[in-house]
């Protein structure tokens, strides 16, 4: 167990705006809201005999740790990024949740470390409490990326999940964590507008919650994912999935710990029911 600082909105606001960061050095998002950092106890899955899983099953904590070696060598290459690595993801995802089409539209790299920002032009870890999705925007990301497919695909249970892998051996610092949903209300989560200098869309705040049940797993390495929901369309869009944030560990900078890079990549998965 870790006692961590993290980042929520104020108080609820019927539109805050949450504008996201441009790559390097000084990357940093901002919200036109009040924001309030609050200690909390953060687990260390690892820890646990059952881990909070059962990614995909019905009293699900929305996400789940799972091996996962990847032959990519440069996490930064469009051509092995959406080649081999993508069908890596593919048919891991296939293979733990049974859907059985997996289409990825997004790929975000990130760093702690202000330098490594500059020389590689990526963004900085998020370090609020958030979910990346609205009820009403899985929805518009589905058209806007699939197109003449998306009201078909619509018509059946589709998710957006988010695989996060560390691109440093083993995290020190900024590792993600993750709340169960079923510590989640509805009422803890509000609709924001997101807006980034191609793209105005929606993301989900979050409100504090002392029920908020968070969870982490320590060390993890480059042979390790994290999978979690960001969006499901069942009852419309309105199943709570896990708000996250990544977290300043309270012994990363008297123990000189190394910078945090890490992958996450976005993708639509479609089941037959």
């Amino acid at each position: 167990m870790v006692s961590a600082k993290v980042q929520y909105l104020a108080e609820a606001s019927e539109h805050p705006v949450y504008y996201a960061s441009a790559p390097g050095r000084n990357a940093q998002f901002t919200v036109d809201q009040g924001m309030k950092y609050y200690q909390v106890e953060v687990e260390d899955a690892r820890s646990r005999s059952t881990t909070p899983n059962d990614f995909d099953g019905q009293d699900a904590s929305g996400f789940d740790l799972l091996e996962s070696d990847s032959a990519v060598t440069n996490f930064l290459d469009q051509h092995q990024i959406e080649g081999p690595y993508e069908e890596e993801l593919r048919a891991l995802i296939k293979s733990h949740t049974g859907a059985y089409r997996v289409e990825f539209f997004d790929h975000t790299v990130r760093a702690s470390d202000p330098d490594i920002r500059q020389t590689k032009q990526i963004r900085e870890p998020a370090t609020l409490v958030h979910n990346d999705y609205t009820a009403n925007s899985g929805f518009t990301c589905l058209n806007e990326n699939l197109g003449d497919e998306a009201e078909a695909l619509s018509k059946t249970r589709f998710q957006i999940i988010n695989v996060w892998r560390p691109l440093v051996d083993p995290v020190e610092n900024f590792p993600l964590a993750l709340c169960d949903v079923r510590s989640v209300n509805s009422q803890d989560v509000i609709d924001a507008e997101r807006r980034a200098p191609n793209h105005i869309g929606e993301i989900s705040l979050a409100i504090y919650n002392p029920d908020h049940r968070w969870y982490y797993f320590s060390s993890m390495r480059p042979s390790e994912v994290l999978l979690f929901k960001t969006f499901d369309s069942i009852n419309q869009g309105k199943t709570n999935c896990s708000i996250h944030t990544a977290i300043d560990l309270p012994d990363a900078t008297a123990n000189n710990a190394r910078p945090r890079e890490s992958i996450e990549s976005r993708a639509f998965v479609f089941y037959r029911e």
